[in-house]
C-alpha cells in the first residue's frame, strides 16, 4: 500500500480525520484546491492509473454539476454572467457551487484513500480495547459488503454455468434469495466459530502487532500541531471567503496556507521521501 500505511493506526486515523474536517470547514477555494490535489495525488500513489479514471469519471463531473446546479437554482451575487427572461445567473453562484463540488470531491477522495489504508485490522487495533463489541461489529459490517458482492457474482456465474440464467427482475430476485440464505448460514458459522474461540470470555486478552515508535510520535505531533494552528486561525476569522454579494477574500494568511499545504500533503511527502530513500539505496548498491 505504501509507507504511510505502515505508521501506527492512531497516526493514520488522526491524519485523515484532520484533513477531512478541515476540508469541510475551509470553504475557501485556495484550501479546497490544495485538499483536492493532495487527495488526488495520494490516491494516485495508492491506486495508480485507476485513480485517474476515478477522478475523471466521478470527481470532475461532481464539481461541474455542483457548480452549474448552484448557478441555476440560487439567486445571489452582483456579477451577472448572463440573463434569460429577466433571470440573472451570477458568477458568485457559479463559483460557490464549484467550491462546494471541489469540497465534496476532495472529501470523497480522502475517504477512498482512508478505506484503502485504514484496514479493519487497524480499526480493531485502535478501538478494540475501548469499544470491543462496537469495533467488531463495524469491521464485520465493512467486510460484509465486498463479501456479499463477491458471493453475488459467484451465484451469477453458477447460474450461467448450469444454463439457468434468467434475465430481468426474476433473476435479481432469485440471486437475492440465494444471497440471503448464504448470508444467514455464514453468520451462524461465524457466531459458532467466535463462541468456540472464547469470544464471550470476559478475561480474554487483546493482541496488536502495532507498536507506537518515535517516528509515529513525531508525525502525530506535527499533525496535531498543524491542526490546532489551523483551527485557531479559522476561529479567529483568517482566510474568510464571502460570496453572498460579491466574492471577497478576507484576512488571507500565508502562514495558514503553508500549514494547510504541509498537513494536506503529509502522506504524499512521506511516500515521496520513502521513494527517494529507496532510489538512493539502490544507487549505492549499483
Amino acid at each position: 500500500m505504501g509507507s504511510f500505511s505502515k505508521f501506527h493506526p492512531v497516526v493514520i486515523f488522526a491524519f485523515f480525520m484532520a484533513v477531512i474536517v478541515l476540508s469541510v470547514v475551509y470553504i475557501n477555494p485556495v484550501y479546497l484546491i490544495m485538499s483536492f490535489l493532495a487527495g488526488a495525488s495520494y490516491y494516485f500513489i495508492l491506486k495508480g492509473k485507476a485513480a485517474v479514471s476515478f477522478i475523471m469519471k466521478f470527481a470532475l463531473p461532481v464539481i461541474f454539476i455542483a457548480g452549474v446546479f448552484n448557478m441555476l437554482f440560487c439567486r445571489y451575487g452582483e456579477t451577472v454572467l448572463f440573463s434569460v427572461k429577466e433571470i440573472s445567473f451570477t458568477a458568485e453562484c457559479l463559483i460557490y457551487g464549484l467550491c462546494t463540488g471541489v469540497m465534496m470531491s476532495a472529501v470523497i477522495i480522502w475517504f477512498a484513500c482512508y478505506n484503502i489504508v485504514f484496514t479493519g485490522e487497524k480499526l480493531t487495533a485502535l478501538f478494540g480495547r475501548i469499544f470491543p463489541n462496537l469495533t467488531l461489529l463495524f469491521s464485520m459490517t465493512l467486510r460484509f459488503i465486498p463479501l456479499m458482492k463477491k458471493c453475488s457474482d459467484e451465484i451469477n456465474e453458477a447460474q450461467i454455468g448450469i444454463g439457468n440464467e434468467v434475465k430481468g427482475l426474476k433473476n435479481t430476485a432469485e440471486r437475492f434469495s440465494a444471497l440471503v440464505s448464504i448470508s444467514l448460514e455464514k453468520s451462524i458459522e461465524t457466531a459458532d466459530t467466535m463462541r468456540q474461540r472464547g469470544y464471550e470470555n470476559k478475561n480474554k486478552t487483546f493482541f496488536s502487532r502495532y507498536s507506537f515508535k518515535a517516528k509515529d510520535a513525531a508525525v502525530l505531533a506535527i499533525i496535531l500541531f498543524l491542526f490546532i494552528i489551523l483551527a485557531i486561525m479559522k476561529g479567529r476569522g483568517y482566510s474568510a471567503f464571502e460570496y453572498s454579494e460579491k466574492i471577497v477574500f478576507a484576512n488571507e494568511s500565508h502562514v495558514q496556507e503553508a500549514c494547510f499545504f504541509v498537513l494536506a500533503f503529509c502522506a504524499v511527502f512521506i511516500e515521496l521521501l520513502e521513494g527517494v530513500q529507496k532510489w538512493l539505496r539502490l544507487k549505492l548498491k549499483s
